[in-house]
């Protein structure tokens, strides 16, 4: 990965990964233990300038029972803004209590991912990564299994400046994801990562435009069609659709797919296609998802212009009234910060059930931004910092800066006891605290799959580009999906599929 793409942005990713059906296949991610197939990086990620930090709140600023030494390299998502000085203020806490220390800061965002895999497998990890194990996310299975992750559980049982034990501190949710559970696992029982935040996948809609149409979020689908009826009637004068969606991104076009597919096929429904020998012709339920969603483009319920608007152009033109509702992750209010009117007024919900769907009515889309330290044993080119990576994570995990990343970020805690952020105050997040709960991954992690991305998502992009209908779609599928198997059972590493 070169210097200059060790510093795009999420954004700037998305525009140069393939956003079209003619668009570049993303590097492949699956972590496996030989190199990928992935170019080798001509660099390595560049390390962050440190620009000044707001102090981490006091009762996460208690120094360790001994000091620490030596470099510590923590992965950030985002280089510069509010996210990476709350990030960095947690570092700055540790070195005012451990003076010997050094810490550098190193991007770990989508764009870098082929090339961090490169550096854990050439044993070269960074002291503290992104997205290393998902207990639901089949294609992170391989670093549990290859033994790549260090066992965060032993330190489960640590006492924090609070008084309280680390894991008693966590989401039952964040458990599940954090730690493997799979009978077959070599390395069953054991904690590979650290949740510092939920981010789930929501229908977020214009609160000041629903007061004005007198109209409330929907929670079943048939409401949910009503009301973007209602909208297209009352939101006319004022040049408002509906949906926001943006066309040219089968990342978002997807979005709808994989949630009714969920709420009307069920996860073990579409598992069984996706990561088994299945097909969507084979389930009824695949075509009434993808007829439901081809309602929302033949009854005109999608923002003027979707057809050519890049997901960032998509977003700004919803926060500019263009359209009243837009599913998206709950990182939108902070990536779009700098697009926002001052007086907009954000509001979201969770998808809306299907009545009579096969699958979890409550499940949430979503994953953990959770953290995790490579095994010292597998690394050959440094000694992993272990005792500062851990110290760092439970400093970011406690409640006090979950709590401020909550309040300043609209961050969703992942902790007990924190009160998530007011745009969020109608999600139903008790669903993801119940006992067994569990997050299903969104795009059921087929994102870090480049080859299976192109298979799946791409139809779906067609079908919002009015290209394809309904039953079209699932034969596009299914006919990508068999090339796709083909190739992986011939030992090829599959490509994207044509167009």
């Amino acid at each position: 990965m070169s210097k200059k793409n060790s510093k795009w942005t999420r954004r700037q990713f998305l525009k140069a990964a393939g956003l079209t059906a003619a668009g570049t296949v993303i590097a492949a991610c699956a972590p496996a233990p030989a190199p990928t197939s992935a170019p080798p990086p001509t660099s390595a990620p560049a390390a962050t300038a440190a620009p000044a930090a707001t102090a981490v709140p006091a009762a996460t600023t208690a120094p360790a029972a001994a000091k620490l030494t030596g470099s510590l390299e923590v992965g950030v998502l985002y280089e510069s803004g509010p996210w990476f000085d709350l990030q960095k203020s947690v570092g700055d806490s540790m070195i005012k209590d451990n003076p010997g220390l050094t810490i550098k800061y190193t991007f770990a965002n989508t764009a870098s991912d082929a090339a961090r895999v490169l550096r854990w497998q050439a044993g070269d990890p960074l002291d503290i990564d992104f997205g290393r194990y998902n207990n639901d996310s089949p294609t992170s299975w391989t670093w549990a299994d290859n033994d790549y992750v260090y066992d965060l559980g032993q330190h489960m049982q640590d006492v924090l400046p609070t008084g309280e034990k680390w894991g008693d501190t966590f989401l039952p949710v964040v458990d599940a994801i954090d730690t493997v559970s799979r009978e077959t696992s070599k390395t069953k029982g054991q904690r590979l990562a650290a949740g510092m935040e939920l981010v789930l996948m929501l229908v977020q809609y214009n609160k000041k435009a629903f007061e004005e149409f007198g109209v409330e979020p929907a929670k079943t689908w048939p409401e949910f069609l009503q009301l973007c009826e209602t909208i297209k009637s009352k939101g006319a004068a004022k040049g408002m659709k509906p949906i926001c969606v943006s066309g040219p991104t089968f990342y978002y076009t997807c979005h709808w797919w994989d949630r009714l597919i969920q709420r009307i096929v069920g996860l073990d429904g579409v598992t069984k296609v996706l990561y088994g020998d299945g097909h969507v012709k084979d389930d009824p339920g695949f075509l009434t998802a993808a007829q439901e969603m081809q309602k929302l483009v033949d009854n005109d319920y999608l923002m003027d212009g979707y057809e050519g608007a890049d997901f960032t152009s998509a977003q700004a033109m919803f926060f500019q009234g263009k359209a009243a509702m837009i599913h998206m992750g709950s990182w939108l209010s902070s990536e779009m910060k700098d697009s926002i009117p001052a007086d907009y007024q954000l509001g979201a919900i969770d998808f809306p059930s299907y009545p009579d769907g096969k699958g979890d009515q409550l499940a949430m889309f979503g994953s953990s931004q959770s953290l995790s330290i490579p095994n010292p044993a597998k690394s050959t080119s440094h000694k992993v910092n272990v005792d500062a990576a851990v110290e760092f994570i439970k400093r970011r995990t406690s409640k006090a800066v979950c709590d401020q990343a909550s309040k300043t970020l609209a961050m969703i805690p992942p902790i007990k006891g924190v009160e998530p952020p007011p745009t969020y105050a109608k999600v139903d997040l008790a669903a993801a605290a119940r006992p067994g709960a569990k997050l299903i991954p969104y795009y059921y992690s087929v994102h870090w799959d480049a080859a299976l991305t192109q298979a799946w998502m791409v139809p779906t992009q067609a079908l919002f580009l009015k290209k394809i209908k309904a039953d079209e779609m699932l034969e596009t599928i299914d006919k990508n999906l068999d090339q796709y198997r083909a190739m992986k059972a011939a030992g090829i590493t599959p490509t994207a599929p044509s167009p």
